[in-house]
């Protein structure tokens, strides 16, 4: 059977979900630091609205997945070079960067370079995710490649489970929320893909029907009946309740030392991060047509495209940008640093991994697939535009 065409709508929703995690990142401090400011409230809006990352792109991953693999039959082979793959260009990148991160923190916390220490510090860090911070997302996706055969199979023996995956996951997520809390008590409870199953579950079924649901996505007047048009508000005025409670929740926890229960955080974020990716999809098919004539709807796309290599390294340029804070000067001053650490996290982060992409073949082991997917683009773009020369404009 014939591979499903590419939708590069995808990499608008990637970028814009970096986009998301740098925010996070670089106003982390600020909500500590300026709860005495007036804009505490942005600082905290910027911080906690922000936080789509890690669930959209487990659920773009889980999309793409199933968009591909779901309509043809999974043959070993397939098996074998999907396997093949998620080593080459996840696991290594993984393990390079957390040893990486591992060996900085080494460093900032003085410990001595002793090997038989440093071993089983390590490879118990590699194996929790907790080599640094923001790994946990490697960590949790790993997870989900390895289950990814055996739900795929379960979904295309039993059509019954793929059309009501959305309900297993949601329920299998929050049965392990609930078990936790009463019995288990796991340490990092972000860091296991259970926690995840709504949105990955959510992407499964997003890749398995969009052929049909497609037409409801795609936000456009020629297509909109009354229904749909109802039904797009519904979900954009759920969404947006969702993640404006899930900020209010933050912001009475942050400044007025206010405590609700576990289940209240959980529903919303569980609510804001399933409805996210959904209306990104949407924004993504409006920026779709305007690709051409927009240069920031292109960079927000080429952003996507190397959205992993960014996830990877931004943190060691905050970590850099922030060794250097400010002292004294105007109050508004404060506000522009912060701002600076979102726009250099992102500009060099961006900048290191294109040109590091470009220059060496060997540049896989660090960002994974980006620069094969970079240099896709690029002779994409160079046939486009062979194409669009008319061959009275051919010299030679």
């Amino acid at each position: 059977m014939q591979r499903r065409a590419k939708l590069t709508e995808i990499d608008f929703v990637r970028g814009i979900a970096i986009l998301g995690v740098l925010m996070v990142h670089s106003t982390s401090e600020a909500t500590i630091d300026m709860k005495t400011s007036g804009l505490y409230g942005i600082y905290n809006f910027l911080n906690i609205f922000s936080k789509i990352g890690t669930t959209s792109f487990i659920l773009l991953s889980s999309f793409v997945l199933f968009y591909n693999y779901y309509p043809q039959p999974f043959t070993f082979a397939q098996l074998k070079k999907f396997y093949r793959n998620r080593l080459l260009y996840i696991i290594v990148p993984y393990l390079v960067f957390s040893t990486l991160y591992f060996l900085h923190r080494w460093r900032l916390n003085k410990h001595e370079w002793s090997l038989p220490d440093m071993w089983p510090s390590f490879w118990h860090k590699v194996l929790t995710g907790q080599a640094y911070t923001h790994l946990y997302f490697v960590f949790i996706s790993i997870q989900l490649y390895l289950l990814f055969p055996i739900l795929l199979y379960l979904f295309k023996r039993f059509k019954w489970l793929a059309a009501s995956a959305i309900i297993v996951g949601v329920v299998v997520q929050w049965a392990f929320f609930l078990l936790n809390r009463e019995y288990w008590q796991v340490d990092n409870r972000g860091s296991w893909s259970l926690s995840y199953f709504g949105q990955y579950f959510l992407g499964a079924w997003l890749g398995i029907y969009f052929d049909r649901i497609r037409s409801w996505l795609v936000i456009a007047k020629e297509s909109a009946t009354v229904g749909k048009v109802i039904s797009w508000c519904v979900l954009w005025a759920v969404w947006l309740s969702a993640g404006l409670g899930y900020v209010w929740l933050f912001y009475q926890s942050r400044v007025h030392r206010t405590m609700f229960s576990n289940a209240l955080y959980d529903g919303l974020w569980d609510a804001y991060t399933m409805l996210t990716p959904i209306v990104l999809i949407q924004v993504a098919f409006l920026l779709r047509d305007k690709m051409k004539s927009s240069l920031w709807v292109a960079a927000l796309r080429q952003l996507g495209i190397v959205s992993f290599g960014v996830y990877l390294l931004h943190p060691f340029v905050l970590f850099y940008y922030r060794q250097h804070p400010l002292h004294g000067g105007p109050g508004y001053m404060q506000h522009l640093w912060y701002a600076g650490g979102f726009v250099c996290a992102l500009l060099v982060s961006w900048l290191v991994v294109y040109v590091l992409s470009r220059l060496t073949n060997l540049s896989w082991i660090l960002f994974g697939s980006v620069p094969a997917q970079l240099e896709a683009e690029r002779a994409k773009r160079k046939r486009e535009a062979g194409n669009s020369v008319t061959p009275g404009t051919v010299s030679g």
